[in-house]
């Protein structure tokens, strides 16, 4: 008896033969996103270019536009990598801290074991915040909502327990979290952009030292302690 053949569902392509699906198990396209982390940390969006990504990824820019589509569509995929490591960290890991206060340190340490484990994440950031997060989607803004997300509820139940005055949040999550970018930016070139005296050497400054400055004196601050 002949079975009877069941037809093959169409693969999921857009025209001209490119994926609509990134396949996130995919060698090449591992290989493309730590290629695209690089140079979008060391470029910015408008000095990278595809060429050097497929380069440094050891492969052909066609291979790029296959498995994920144009230079805006793999700007936008890292921006979502870098900021749902952030989000999907602190949901997870203050869902239970009910003290506004240590939540907000919460926040602090988060943040600098994040900037402390990927050097092109902060700068990528950095990049976008420059550009007033200018290019940044309605998936990535989402991700961003869901970061702020958790400083507003520190700072909504801090106001609400009178524990802090009436804040920003922009200004808050900032204060908490700015000098930790600038930190990982600038720190490393300090010395030699500074040009300081040939007797002179900076305090060493490490990110855990910062993480500590704001916990210590910015959080207590804000609570006007």
């Amino acid at each position: 008896m002949l079975r009877k053949s069941v037809p093959r569902a169409p693969s999921r392509v857009l025209e001209r033969g490119r994926r609509t699906v990134i396949d996130f198990e995919s060698n090449a396209v591992a290989r493309l996103f730590d290629a695209a982390e690089t140079v979008f940390a060391n470029e910015g969006f408008a000095g990278a270019s595809m060429d050097q990504i497929a380069t440094l990824a050891g492969l052909n820019k066609a291979t790029i536009y296959y498995h994920i589509g144009n230079k805006e569509k793999l700007y936008q995929e890292i921006l979502k990598r870098h900021f749902s490591r952030f989000a999907d960290r602190l949901e997870r890991e203050l869902a239970d801290c009910e003290d506004p206060l240590e939540g907000l340190r919460g926040i602090v340490r988060i943040h600098a074991e994040e900037y402390s484990r990927s050097r092109a994440s902060t700068r990528t950031i950095a990049h976008e915040l420059a550009d007033g997060l200018s290019r940044t989607g309605a998936e990535v803004r989402a991700i961003v909502w869901r970061i702020l997300g958790v400083t507003k509820r520190y700072v909504d139940t801090a106001g609400a327990r009178g524990l802090l005055p009436p804040l920003d949040l922009l200004s808050v999550h900032y204060l908490l979290v700015g000098p930790l970018i600038l930190h990982e930016i600038v720190i490393p070139v300090a010395p030699t952009a500074a040009e300081p005296p040939s007797d002179w050497r900076p305090p060493e400054s490490t990110l855990a030292a910062m993480q500590d400055l704001i916990a210590r004196i910015v959080v207590p601050a804000l609570a006007g302690r």
